[in-house]
């Protein structure tokens, strides 16, 4: 006699993963990852990020001659000019014979006034570019402050160094920007510097 009753085959449950599943899916995801250039993408990312440092220091660089030259377009649009004689006495003769009181020099001189460091910094700047004007008067030609400082030696003005002294501080604030701290006694020491000089040149009393 016979068993009719239907063994049902024993189907494994799609949701179960034995030991051997896992260690097989972990041994396929190493293969992939070890097998990813990461030194080439490692080199990709470090030359994007080099490129992008040398675009922000351009810019900078750009961005601090920019404002180096506007500082120095808003002095010289400040700037008193002196009229120049049409007949008479030299401009040197002029010079001498400056009055008493100087107008220029004391518009620069009341910047300091202000409690404004900024307005400091644009003292010095208004009275290196005077100084500069006052020496091309003179007769000392150069691109620069400093090329006519060259040419002036200390038997023929006394005050050659105190005017170098001076000018290494406008060109402190003209190079190094917001870097440069400029404290209103170390201002007022630069401006005595270039109210010597100013004197020794006969521009002011």
């Amino acid at each position: 006699m016979y068993d009719n009753t239907v063994v049902q085959p024993v189907t494994q449950d799609p949701a179960y993963v034995t030991t051997d599943t896992f260690f097989e899916w972990l041994y396929d995801f190493a293969l992939k990852f070890f097998s990813i250039n990461w030194l080439s993408i490692l080199y990709v990312v470090l030359t994007l990020l080099i490129i992008v440092l040398i675009t922000i220091s351009l810019y900078s660089l750009v961005r601090l001659y920019e404002m180096k030259q506007e500082d120095e377009k808003k002095a010289k649009s400040l700037m008193p000019k002196a009229p120049a004689p049409s007949h008479g006495p030299s401009a040197i003769d002029t010079l001498h014979a400056a009055p008493k009181v100087n107008e220029t020099w004391e518009h620069i001189r009341t910047r300091l006034l202000s409690d404004n460091q900024g307005e400091w910094r644009l003292a010095i700047i208004e009275a290196d570019i005077y100084m500069d004007r006052m020496f091309d008067a003179k007769g000392y030609h150069g691109d620069t402050v400093g090329d006519k400082l060259k040419q002036i030696a200390p038997e023929q003005f006394g005050a050659v160094q105190i005017a170098w002294e001076a000018h290494k501080v406008r060109n402190r604030i003209a190079h190094d920007g917001s870097d440069f701290t400029l404290t209103m006694p170390e201002a007022r020491r630069v401006l005595s510097y270039y109210e010597i000089v100013f004197r020794d040149l006969g521009v002011i009393d």
